[in-house]
């Protein structure tokens, strides 16, 4: 056995694989190092040993490509493939990855028929419409399909009317405009008319009910997180944990925070503990009217209805503008009237609901951060702590400083009048 043998001997017996590796580069044993390379997965080390030799490194370079296509690495299996010019798996992963750019240059690259090139550009368009991307698939339907139609419908589901009725010019195809053009503006509009709706229906009905539920916590806080009020609630309750509670469910303010005892009694309610917690994670989640959770289910579907209508201003901005372009003034201000009575339900929304939230969340950060410095004691702290990760705060479960959410402007079309 030679020493370089000996070496990758003892390097691979001590899992020191990259090292090993290196032995049998400097061995020049080829096709022995491709076997390792490819066992342990030594892809990267192995095109540094031989980055200065482009036949090995080609050889190297395929052999990670389909290590990669393996592990669902579809964009860096297409690159090393594209690398090696194996133009026809390249093109592959790159569909798989959803890089239709790539895929189709590959496809030209591979000298497949025009048939299947067209076959591929029809499957990326399916794609690109069912991911969103309106613009770029109508550029497929043009380009490759040659059909203005499509491309025309393509841009009006992705509210792209100004490029649709340049498209319809620039192709000499204005018998478009009534046949396909103003069906797919009655089609966004009352699909833009629909979801503003429902934006009303869920904002009138949310934040009255959230203002109740801030009023009964601000009135009876107890009865609020117990889920007991009125005459029913016992006048002889202890917030302190008996040894009964303390195993099982923990008092009023340590129920939702509660810790196990240590050592045996831990070992015996560990899964019942997991098991309750991911209980109490879907009552969150669902947010039942009267429970504790209530409140936060409320507060975050605000805020991502209020995130959504901010989405769809731009869109709806374009709505407006192309039905008074197609002399549809009518519809025109309806659609912009509804969405101006939505951003103000929300901009109160915002200003009565939520901007307290935030700012009740901030307080409670800054006197937990004072307290911490004061050296506070600590059963009083743990049991104000138990209370607003109880809901104390901003509602139900923890507290933690929410993003600041605000309502975009909605520059109205000053042509159509106040």
């Amino acid at each position: 056995m030679t020493p370089v043998r000996g070496k990758f001997s003892i390097d691979d017996h001590l899992g020191r694989r990259a090292k090993a590796l290196g032995h049998l580069r400097s061995l020049d044993e080829f096709d022995e190092f491709k076997a390792y390379m490819a066992r342990h997965g030594l892809y990267e080390a192995a095109l540094q040993l031989y980055k200065l030799e482009g036949a090995r490194v080609d050889e190297i370079m395929a052999r990670y490509a389909g290590f990669l296509e393996s592990q669902s690495r579809f964009k860096e299996a297409g690159l090393a493939f594209e690398f090696v010019q194996s133009y026809q798996e390249a093109m592959g992963c790159y569909r798989a990855a959803g890089f239709w750019q790539e895929a189709l240059f590959c496809a030209s690259q591979a000298s497949i028929p025009k048939s299947q090139i067209e076959e591929l550009a029809t499957a990326l368009t399916d794609s690109l419409c069912e991911s969103r991307d309106y613009a770029n698939a109508a550029k497929l339907y043009i380009e490759y399909r040659h059909d203005v139609e499509l491309a025309v419908r393509a841009l009006c589901k992705g509210y792209l009317f100004a490029e649709a009725l340049r498209l319809i010019t620039s192709y000499g195809r204005s018998e478009l405009l009534e046949s396909v053009f103003d069906p797919e503006l009655g089609t966004a509009m009352a699909t833009s008319i629909e979801l503003l709706s429902e934006c009303k229906g869920q904002l009138n009905a949310q934040v009255p009910r959230l203002k109740e539920l801030r009023v009964t916590k601000e009135r009876d806080p107890l009865a609020f997180f117990d889920g007991v009020s009125g005459p029913d609630l016992p006048d002889n309750i202890s917030i302190a944990a008996t040894e009964t509670s303390a195993s099982t469910a923990g008092s009023l303010f340590t129920r939702y925070t509660h810790n196990s005892a240590t050592g045996t009694l831990n070992s015996q309610t560990s899964r019942r503990s997991s098991k309750n917690r991911r209980r109490e994670e879907r009552k969150r989640a669902r947010g039942k009217k009267g429970s504790i959770y209530e409140e936060d289910y409320l507060v975050n579907s605000l805020r991502r209805l209020i995130e959504r209508v901010n989405r769809v201003r731009d869109d709806v901005t374009r709505l407006v503008e192309a039905l008074f372009r197609r002399r549809m003034a009518e519809r025109a201000s309806a659609v912009q009237k509804t969405m101006g009575e939505v951003l103000d339900l929300c901009a109160a929304c915002v200003r009565t609901v939520l901007l307290p939230v935030e700012r009740e969340c901030e307080r409670v950060l800054h006197e937990d951060e004072a307290g911490a410095e004061a050296g506070a004691d600590a059963d009083a702290d743990g049991i104000l702590h138990a209370a607003r990760s109880s809901g104390w705060g901003s509602g139900s479960g923890s507290t933690p400083d929410p993003p600041t959410i605000s309502v975009v402007p909605f520059e109205k079309l000053s042509l159509l009048g106040s």
